[in-house]
């Protein structure tokens, strides 16, 4: 992706999906929301390497690293 805005929505949408199936493990998208381009991509972005420093074997978390991965490796 290279527009900003789609990423935020794509960002948002894997963190959606995530909250509604584990809300105890993954912010709430209202708390996301307020923020910037770049600290939700910072945020985004710390997730993943703590997905990918202690990889968890259910399904929720591995579609999260997978789906974190493809969205900020394809954001210039």
């Amino acid at each position: 992706m290279t527009d900003i805005d789609q990423s935020r929505f794509a960002l948002m949408a894997v963190f959606t999906r995530a909250h509604e199936a584990r809300p105890d493990d993954y912010a709430e998208p209202q708390t996301l929301i307020p923020m910037s381009d770049d600290g939700l991509r910072s945020y985004a972005a710390g997730l993943l390497h703590s997905l990918e420093a202690e990889p968890r074997r259910d399904e929720v978390a591995t579609e999260l690293r997978e789906e974190l991965r493809r969205i900020l490796h394809e954001t210039p």
